[in-house]
């Protein structure tokens, strides 16, 4: 199955770091998540001195607010981190995803095709 492909790091800021998972979950863009029954947790294992790395594959499309088919939707996530046997969070991040042209970019290729074609 095709899937969109992010990266996401964590800089271990203290050296008694002993954990990281990364919390995330999807919604329309706009939309608030509902972390109870749609978030997913990952682990985020060491990739180097005090750096964590981990490749979340989301789909190529989930559905707008509309419930259509969009390739343009939201990724929210936070980090949860033991450290010293204690458990911490860091403040949420949501950042929007593209996984293939939006309708303004797939009119403007629309239109240099039909440039290149007329030529």
């Amino acid at each position: 199955m095709n899937s969109h492909r992010v990266v996401k790091w964590f800089r271990d800021y203290a050296d008694d770091i002993e954990a990281v998972n990364i919390h995330y979950a999807l919604t329309a863009v706009g939309e608030p998540p509902d972390w109870n029954h749609v978030r997913a947790t990952r682990y985020m294992p060491l990739v180097g001195k005090l750096i964590r790395m981990k490749e979340l594959r989301l789909p190529l499309s989930m559905p707008d607010s509309n419930g259509q088919p969009s390739n343009h939707y939201a990724l929210h996530y936070y980090f949860e981190i033991c450290q010293g046997g204690d458990l911490q969070f860091s403040p949420l991040y949501s950042e929007e995803v593209v996984t293939g042209p939006t309708d303004e970019r797939a009119s403007k290729l629309v239109d240099v095709v039909d440039e290149v074609e007329g030529s």
